[in-house]
């Protein structure tokens, strides 16, 4: 989604003479064009993730609007205590975009992987995070940030093309209704769920389907009417199992089975969708899922 992501962002705020765009030496092939456009206001802050937050932090209090840029686990894991400390306690509007979150960094392993990010920012009360799942997410989410001013968090993962029209962005979307089993996906796993329509048509047609793009989550009224009609919920994530997602609804929804990232299982590393059919978040898991919790 990097450079969809560039691309709104330069609608939305490159022009902007107070926007500011910070980036850890990253963003090849995708950030070009807002260097171009941005000239001295696009800097690269080399390879000093906390820092980069610290200086984002003193523009954002001078009335500048940074946006900082890395790769998931090294703009969210190491730099928590300064976001905490210099962005949050005055709440800055210091916008952090993380690409490649969940394990979309595939085989370069656990250190590349961003599986607890949403926990740390939810942790964080004053904190929005926006998951996109579709590449046309990203405007409205970057309307909101400009107009919100306040912390935030961007998690930016693979979207993969769709065939259909999709409905004006909310944070929960209903993206397709049905009265067998209630399905929540975060973000771009949604792909992963719509999946099923090839493998179990019959099944996919049983499915009411709910795409959640931010964090904190409140579902909307039709979403727990429809949990409580089919009384069978699947929740499914790319995160660790606390923090994300499931700990949002956990809060709203009586019970539900949830998919969620369980690390390593098998102790070898690989691509994104070797991490997800090893975790049981691909199509053909989430399929199993879905038959299991239907018969």
């Amino acid at each position: 989604m990097k450079q969809p992501f560039a691309a709104a962002y330069i609608s939305v705020f490159a022009k902007e003479k107070k926007s500011v765009f910070l980036t850890g030496d990253l963003g090849f092939m995708a950030l070009e064009e807002i260097r171009s456009i941005m000239k001295e206001r696009f800097i690269n802050a080399g390879v000093a993730e906390q820092n980069m937050i610290s200086v984002s932090a003193g523009m954002a209090e001078m009335g500048l609007v940074p946006f900082v840029y890395s790769i998931a686990p090294f703009i969210t894991l190491k730099t928590v205590e300064q976001v905490r400390n210099d962005v949050g306690f005055t709440q800055l509007p210091v916008t952090i975009v993380g690409n490649g979150g969940g394990y979309g960094y595939g085989i370069m392993g656990p250190t590349h992987h961003a599986l607890e990010d949403l926990a740390l920012y939810s942790s964080l009360s004053y904190m929005t995070s926006y998951v996109p799942a579709f590449d046309e997410d990203i405007f409205p989410q970057l309307a909101i940030i400009k107009n919100e001013k306040k912390p935030s968090y961007l998690r930016l993962g693979l979207a993969k093309n769709h065939r259909f029209s999709l409905p004006k962005y909310t944070a929960v979307r209903h993206l397709k209704k049905g009265s067998g089993a209630t399905v929540f996906a975060l973000g771009p796993l949604i792909h992963e769920v719509l999946g099923v329509q090839v493998v179990d048509n019959n099944l996919y047609k049983k499915l009411d389907i709910w795409c959640v793009s931010e964090l904190p989550a409140r579902l909307p009224k039709q979403a727990l009417i429809s949990a409580r009609k089919t009384n069978r919920i699947l929740v499914i994530e790319e995160h660790a199992q606390i923090g994300g997602l499931g700990s949002h609804l956990a809060r709203q929804l009586p019970h539900f089975t949830h998919l969620y990232a369980k690390g390593y299982q098998s102790k070898t590393y690989g691509n994104q969708q070797f991490h997800l059919n090893e975790n049981g978040l691909d199509t053909a898991g989430i399929h199993k899922s879905l038959h299991n919790l239907l018969k």
